[in-house]
């Protein structure tokens, strides 16, 4: 999201990826840097004053202290973290802890630049899981910290344009989406997942049944899987029962357990039943919904 939350478009108005993903030697790093024409002092300001990063990122308490834990309330989940470092209109540097337990680092920088400032906002995170949700709902938050910057209310997302910038990062970086979506159509409700994986589409084809199977699900799926240049990419839809949304939220998350169970499998390994994530996907997918 730059001039809208779908991100900058082109004339056919697709989203384009703003920030890169980039592959390190102990994970994966995603990268923004946004020129801002203020001085620094006044982004740092944007950055750590309580009240304005209410306005581009969540509800933090108590605030940003150097070796202090701190919890952020955004968009109706949390997250937690400690505060590795924090030098005065130059860097801020915090763990996130999400959810589901899963740990990044993030790294924020403040440079004189141009006249301006630049803002150079980094991830470290050991997996590629979310990366492409990640990656599009973190230039959707840098497009706001801009607009908190220049003293404006940030911009609402448009139906379906974060969806659409996740499908740009997965195709420009080569990563793949991870959460399922629910679709309305003619003939009801629907669940959506699409998983890349490195092998070949009949080993995932086997994988994925012998993952849903064990869960007691995927009957009623339709799945498909097509090559492209050596990565499979499956697409599961099934029909959604009527129920209620903690109905959907505890099918979507068996599903996403059990893609995961089945890149466990293509690479050699033997999934292990974790109940304790089933739930926080769970939590996860109620909160989407």
């Amino acid at each position: 999201m730059s001039e809208s939350p779908a991100g900058s478009s082109n004339s056919e108005s697709r989203p384009v990826p703003e920030g890169r993903i980039e592959k390190v030697s102990d994970g994966w790093v995603l990268a923004f840097d946004k020129q801002l024409d203020y001085p620094a002092a006044h982004i740092w300001d944007v950055l750590t004053n309580p009240q304005k990063v209410e306005n581009w990122l969540g509800q933090i308490s108590p605030g940003w202290e150097l070796g202090k834990a701190y919890t952020l309330e955004m968009g109706g989940s949390g997250v937690s973290g400690t505060v590795l470092q924090l030098s005065p209109r130059s860097n801020l540097q915090i763990t996130w802890d999400d959810q589901l337990g899963e740990e990044a680092v993030l790294d924020w920088q403040v440079l004189e630049s141009d006249g301006g400032a630049l803002l150079a906002f980094r991830a470290h995170t050991d997996t590629a899981d979310f990366l492409a949700e990640g990656s599009a709902g973190w230039q959707g938050i840098m497009a706001a910290f801009g607009a908190v910057a220049a003293g404006e209310s940030p911009s609402q997302e448009e139906p379906g344009s974060s969806e659409a910038l996740r499908d740009a990062y997965s195709r420009e970086f080569g990563v793949s989406p991870t959460m399922g979506t629910v679709r309305d159509a003619a003939d009801g409700r629907t669940l959506e997942f699409e998983r890349w994986y490195r092998a070949p589409a009949e080993d995932v084809g086997s994988a994925v049944e012998s993952s849903s199977g064990n869960l007691g699900m995927g009957q009623e799926a339709e799945i498909e899987i097509s090559e492209d240049g050596g990565v499979a990419k499956l697409h599961v839809r099934q029909y959604i029962p009527g129920g209620t949304p903690e109905d959907t939220a505890a099918l979507m998350a068996a599903w996403h357990l059990a893609l995961d169970s089945a890149a466990i499998r293509l690479q050699g390994g033997t999934p292990n039943p974790n109940s304790h994530r089933l739930r926080a996907l769970e939590a996860l997918y109620r909160t989407a919904l």
